[in-house]
């Protein structure tokens, strides 16, 4: 991996829309599975018991694998879909090369039509 395909990562991965639903996903599997871990300590009040390590790495958790989840969905580059940011795209079959901008449909390869894989050039 090269620097600038991880400075791609990176802006996708912190891209507001991407952190927002990272975000909910937490709030609501990270409350759901502290319930069924913790819930008995919850309901009884017994809040010395609680393990906050166990209650933060629950949420941060499902907050790294929808961040790393919508982060690879993006990567994808399926063709007829809005491209998420700029970027230079190789085809995996045949090695053309195109640039695509920010919000531009992407395209099929002009050699491999439909069957077209990008992946970042």
């Amino acid at each position: 991996m090269t620097i600038a395909h991880f400075k791609i990562y990176c802006e996708i991965a912190s891209s507001p829309h991407v952190l927002s639903r990272a975000l909910k996903v937490s709030l609501i599997v990270g409350t759901l599975l502290n319930l069924i871990n913790q819930g008995d300590l919850l309901l009884s009040l017994e809040l010395e018991k609680l393990h906050l390590i166990k209650i933060s790495l629950t949420y941060l958790v499902p907050f790294c694998v929808a961040t790393y989840t919508a982060t690879a969905l993006n990567l994808d580059f399926k063709i007829g879909s809005k491209a998420v940011l700029k970027a230079d795209l190789e085809c995996k079959k045949c090695k053309y090369k195109i640039h695509i901008h920010k919000d531009a449909l992407i395209p099929e390869c002009p050699h491999c039509g439909i069957q077209t894989k990008w992946r970042l050039k």
